[in-house]
């Protein structure tokens, strides 16, 4: 069974990593720890924390957002897409587990991988344009400081 580590956050409805997911399960067994970065209330792109329109069937993965005010309300942000993720992959059958984790990502990724093994790990960001993530590296830094292939899903929103 291949494990794979999903870190996201405002991107976790993004219909490019809906997809990469959705490879993942036809290629055959395997299950997913979702780790979200608890990205502070200053940090939300606000074009992005307007939230996406649902496609049919697909509910769990959409939900409207407002950009959050406070700290608090952007982790109750990040805890409600966290759950609908959880809980829309399980519904298809899949092993699936979660957690919200450090606001900085590198930090939230170690904290998962001291506890579990994982084979490739997915990252969905923000466009180029926006993305703090890219911006910093966190991709390639993942992946050498984590010894994992990783796979980088650019959204368009």
């Amino acid at each position: 069974m291949r494990r794979y580590l999903v870190v996201a956050n405002q991107t976790l409805q993004a219909a490019e990593l809906r997809e990469e997911l959705r490879k993942r399960i036809s290629a055959g067994p395997c299950s997913f720890f979702v780790i979200v970065p608890d990205t502070k209330a200053a940090q939300y792109d606000p074009v992005a924390a307007g939230g996406m329109l649902p496609q049919p069937g697909m509910w769990w993965w959409a939900t409207c957002y407002a950009r959050p005010a406070t700290d608090e309300e952007a982790t109750a942000q990040a805890r409600e897409r966290l759950s609908l993720m959880l809980a829309g992959l399980a519904a298809l059958g899949v092993p699936v587990e979660g957690d919200v984790g450090s606001p900085d990502p590198l930090e939230a990724i170690e904290k998962v991988c001291a506890g579990r093994q994982f084979d490739e790990i997915i990252v969905a960001t923000l466009p180029r344009h926006v993305s703090r993530w890219l911006g910093a590296d966190l991709p390639r830094q993942a992946e050498r400081r984590f010894g994992l292939p990783v796979t980088t899903i650019i959204t368009s929103y």
